[in-house]
């Protein structure tokens, strides 16, 4: 079936199982938090503990930071941007998921399609500090 050039297909929902299916998926990705959270510690504590490398080959502990460190927050600066946008996009999909399915237990199958369309779309992250020199 075809609504506004898009295709939607032949629909048989479950309620109770979509209900169960975005619970789990919702703690899932409430998780990712803590995950991401732990991450980063871990990397900072990566950082502390590598030392530095000196032209010298010293490669002392003395100094913070050093060429590694460097290496694992260039790293950690581009993972954090990766994970807010999955973050996001989960989000986004969970709740296009809802928004499908209410539409659907409605009969508005205009409203699925749109619900659909929306949750496909690529997330707008507003990052602090982002872009600014």
């Amino acid at each position: 079936m075809a609504v506004r050039g898009f295709s939607v297909p032949n629909w048989d929902l479950a309620p109770q199982g979509i209900s169960q299916v975005l619970k789990t998926t919702g703690e899932t990705a409430s998780s990712m938090e803590g995950y991401a959270k732990s991450f980063g510690e871990h990397l900072q504590s990566a950082a502390a503990s590598a030392g530095t490398i000196s032209a010298e080959g010293g490669g002392g502990g003395e100094q913070a930071g050093g060429l590694v460190a460097l290496a694992l927050s260039q790293y950690a600066e581009k993972a954090a941007k990766e994970l807010q946008f999955v973050a996001a996009r989960a989000g986004k999909s969970l709740t296009g998921a809802v928004e499908a399915t209410t539409a659907y237990l409605n009969g508005d199958l205009e409203m699925a399609a749109q619900a659909q369309r929306r949750a496909l779309q690529v997330p707008e992250l507003d990052m602090p500090g982002v872009g600014k020199a």
